[in-house]
């Protein structure tokens, strides 16, 4: 990974950009010999930080239908899934 001063960073910005979004290599601001941030390009981004978040989500989504199926199964033991879809899909039920 690259690093660079943020004064560096100041003077050549869309060098910079242009280098983390084709050659997709991180760089990391410095200031003072501490390091800052990273700078990563959009797929990056997209791939480790939105698809993480996404997991997430869908795994919460996920367990509150397990709690809904619990909560609920013996008010919907009855029901047969396929016949209901039939239903809908033939005008049953509707308004």
């Amino acid at each position: 990974m690259k690093t660079l001063s943020a004064l560096d960073l100041r003077k050549k910005l869309g060098t910079f950009l242009d280098e983390v979004s084709l050659q997709k290599e991180p760089v990391m601001i410095t200031r003072a010999n501490k390091p800052l941030a990273v700078i990563i390009s959009v797929e990056e981004f997209e791939e480790k930080v939105l698809r993480k978040g996404r997991e997430s989500r869908l795994k919460g989504i996920s367990q509150q239908m397990e709690d809904w199926k619990h909560r609920y199964r013996m008010e919907t033991k009855h029901l047969d899934a396929v016949q209901a879809v039939r239903d809908l899909r033939n005008g049953y039920g509707r308004s």
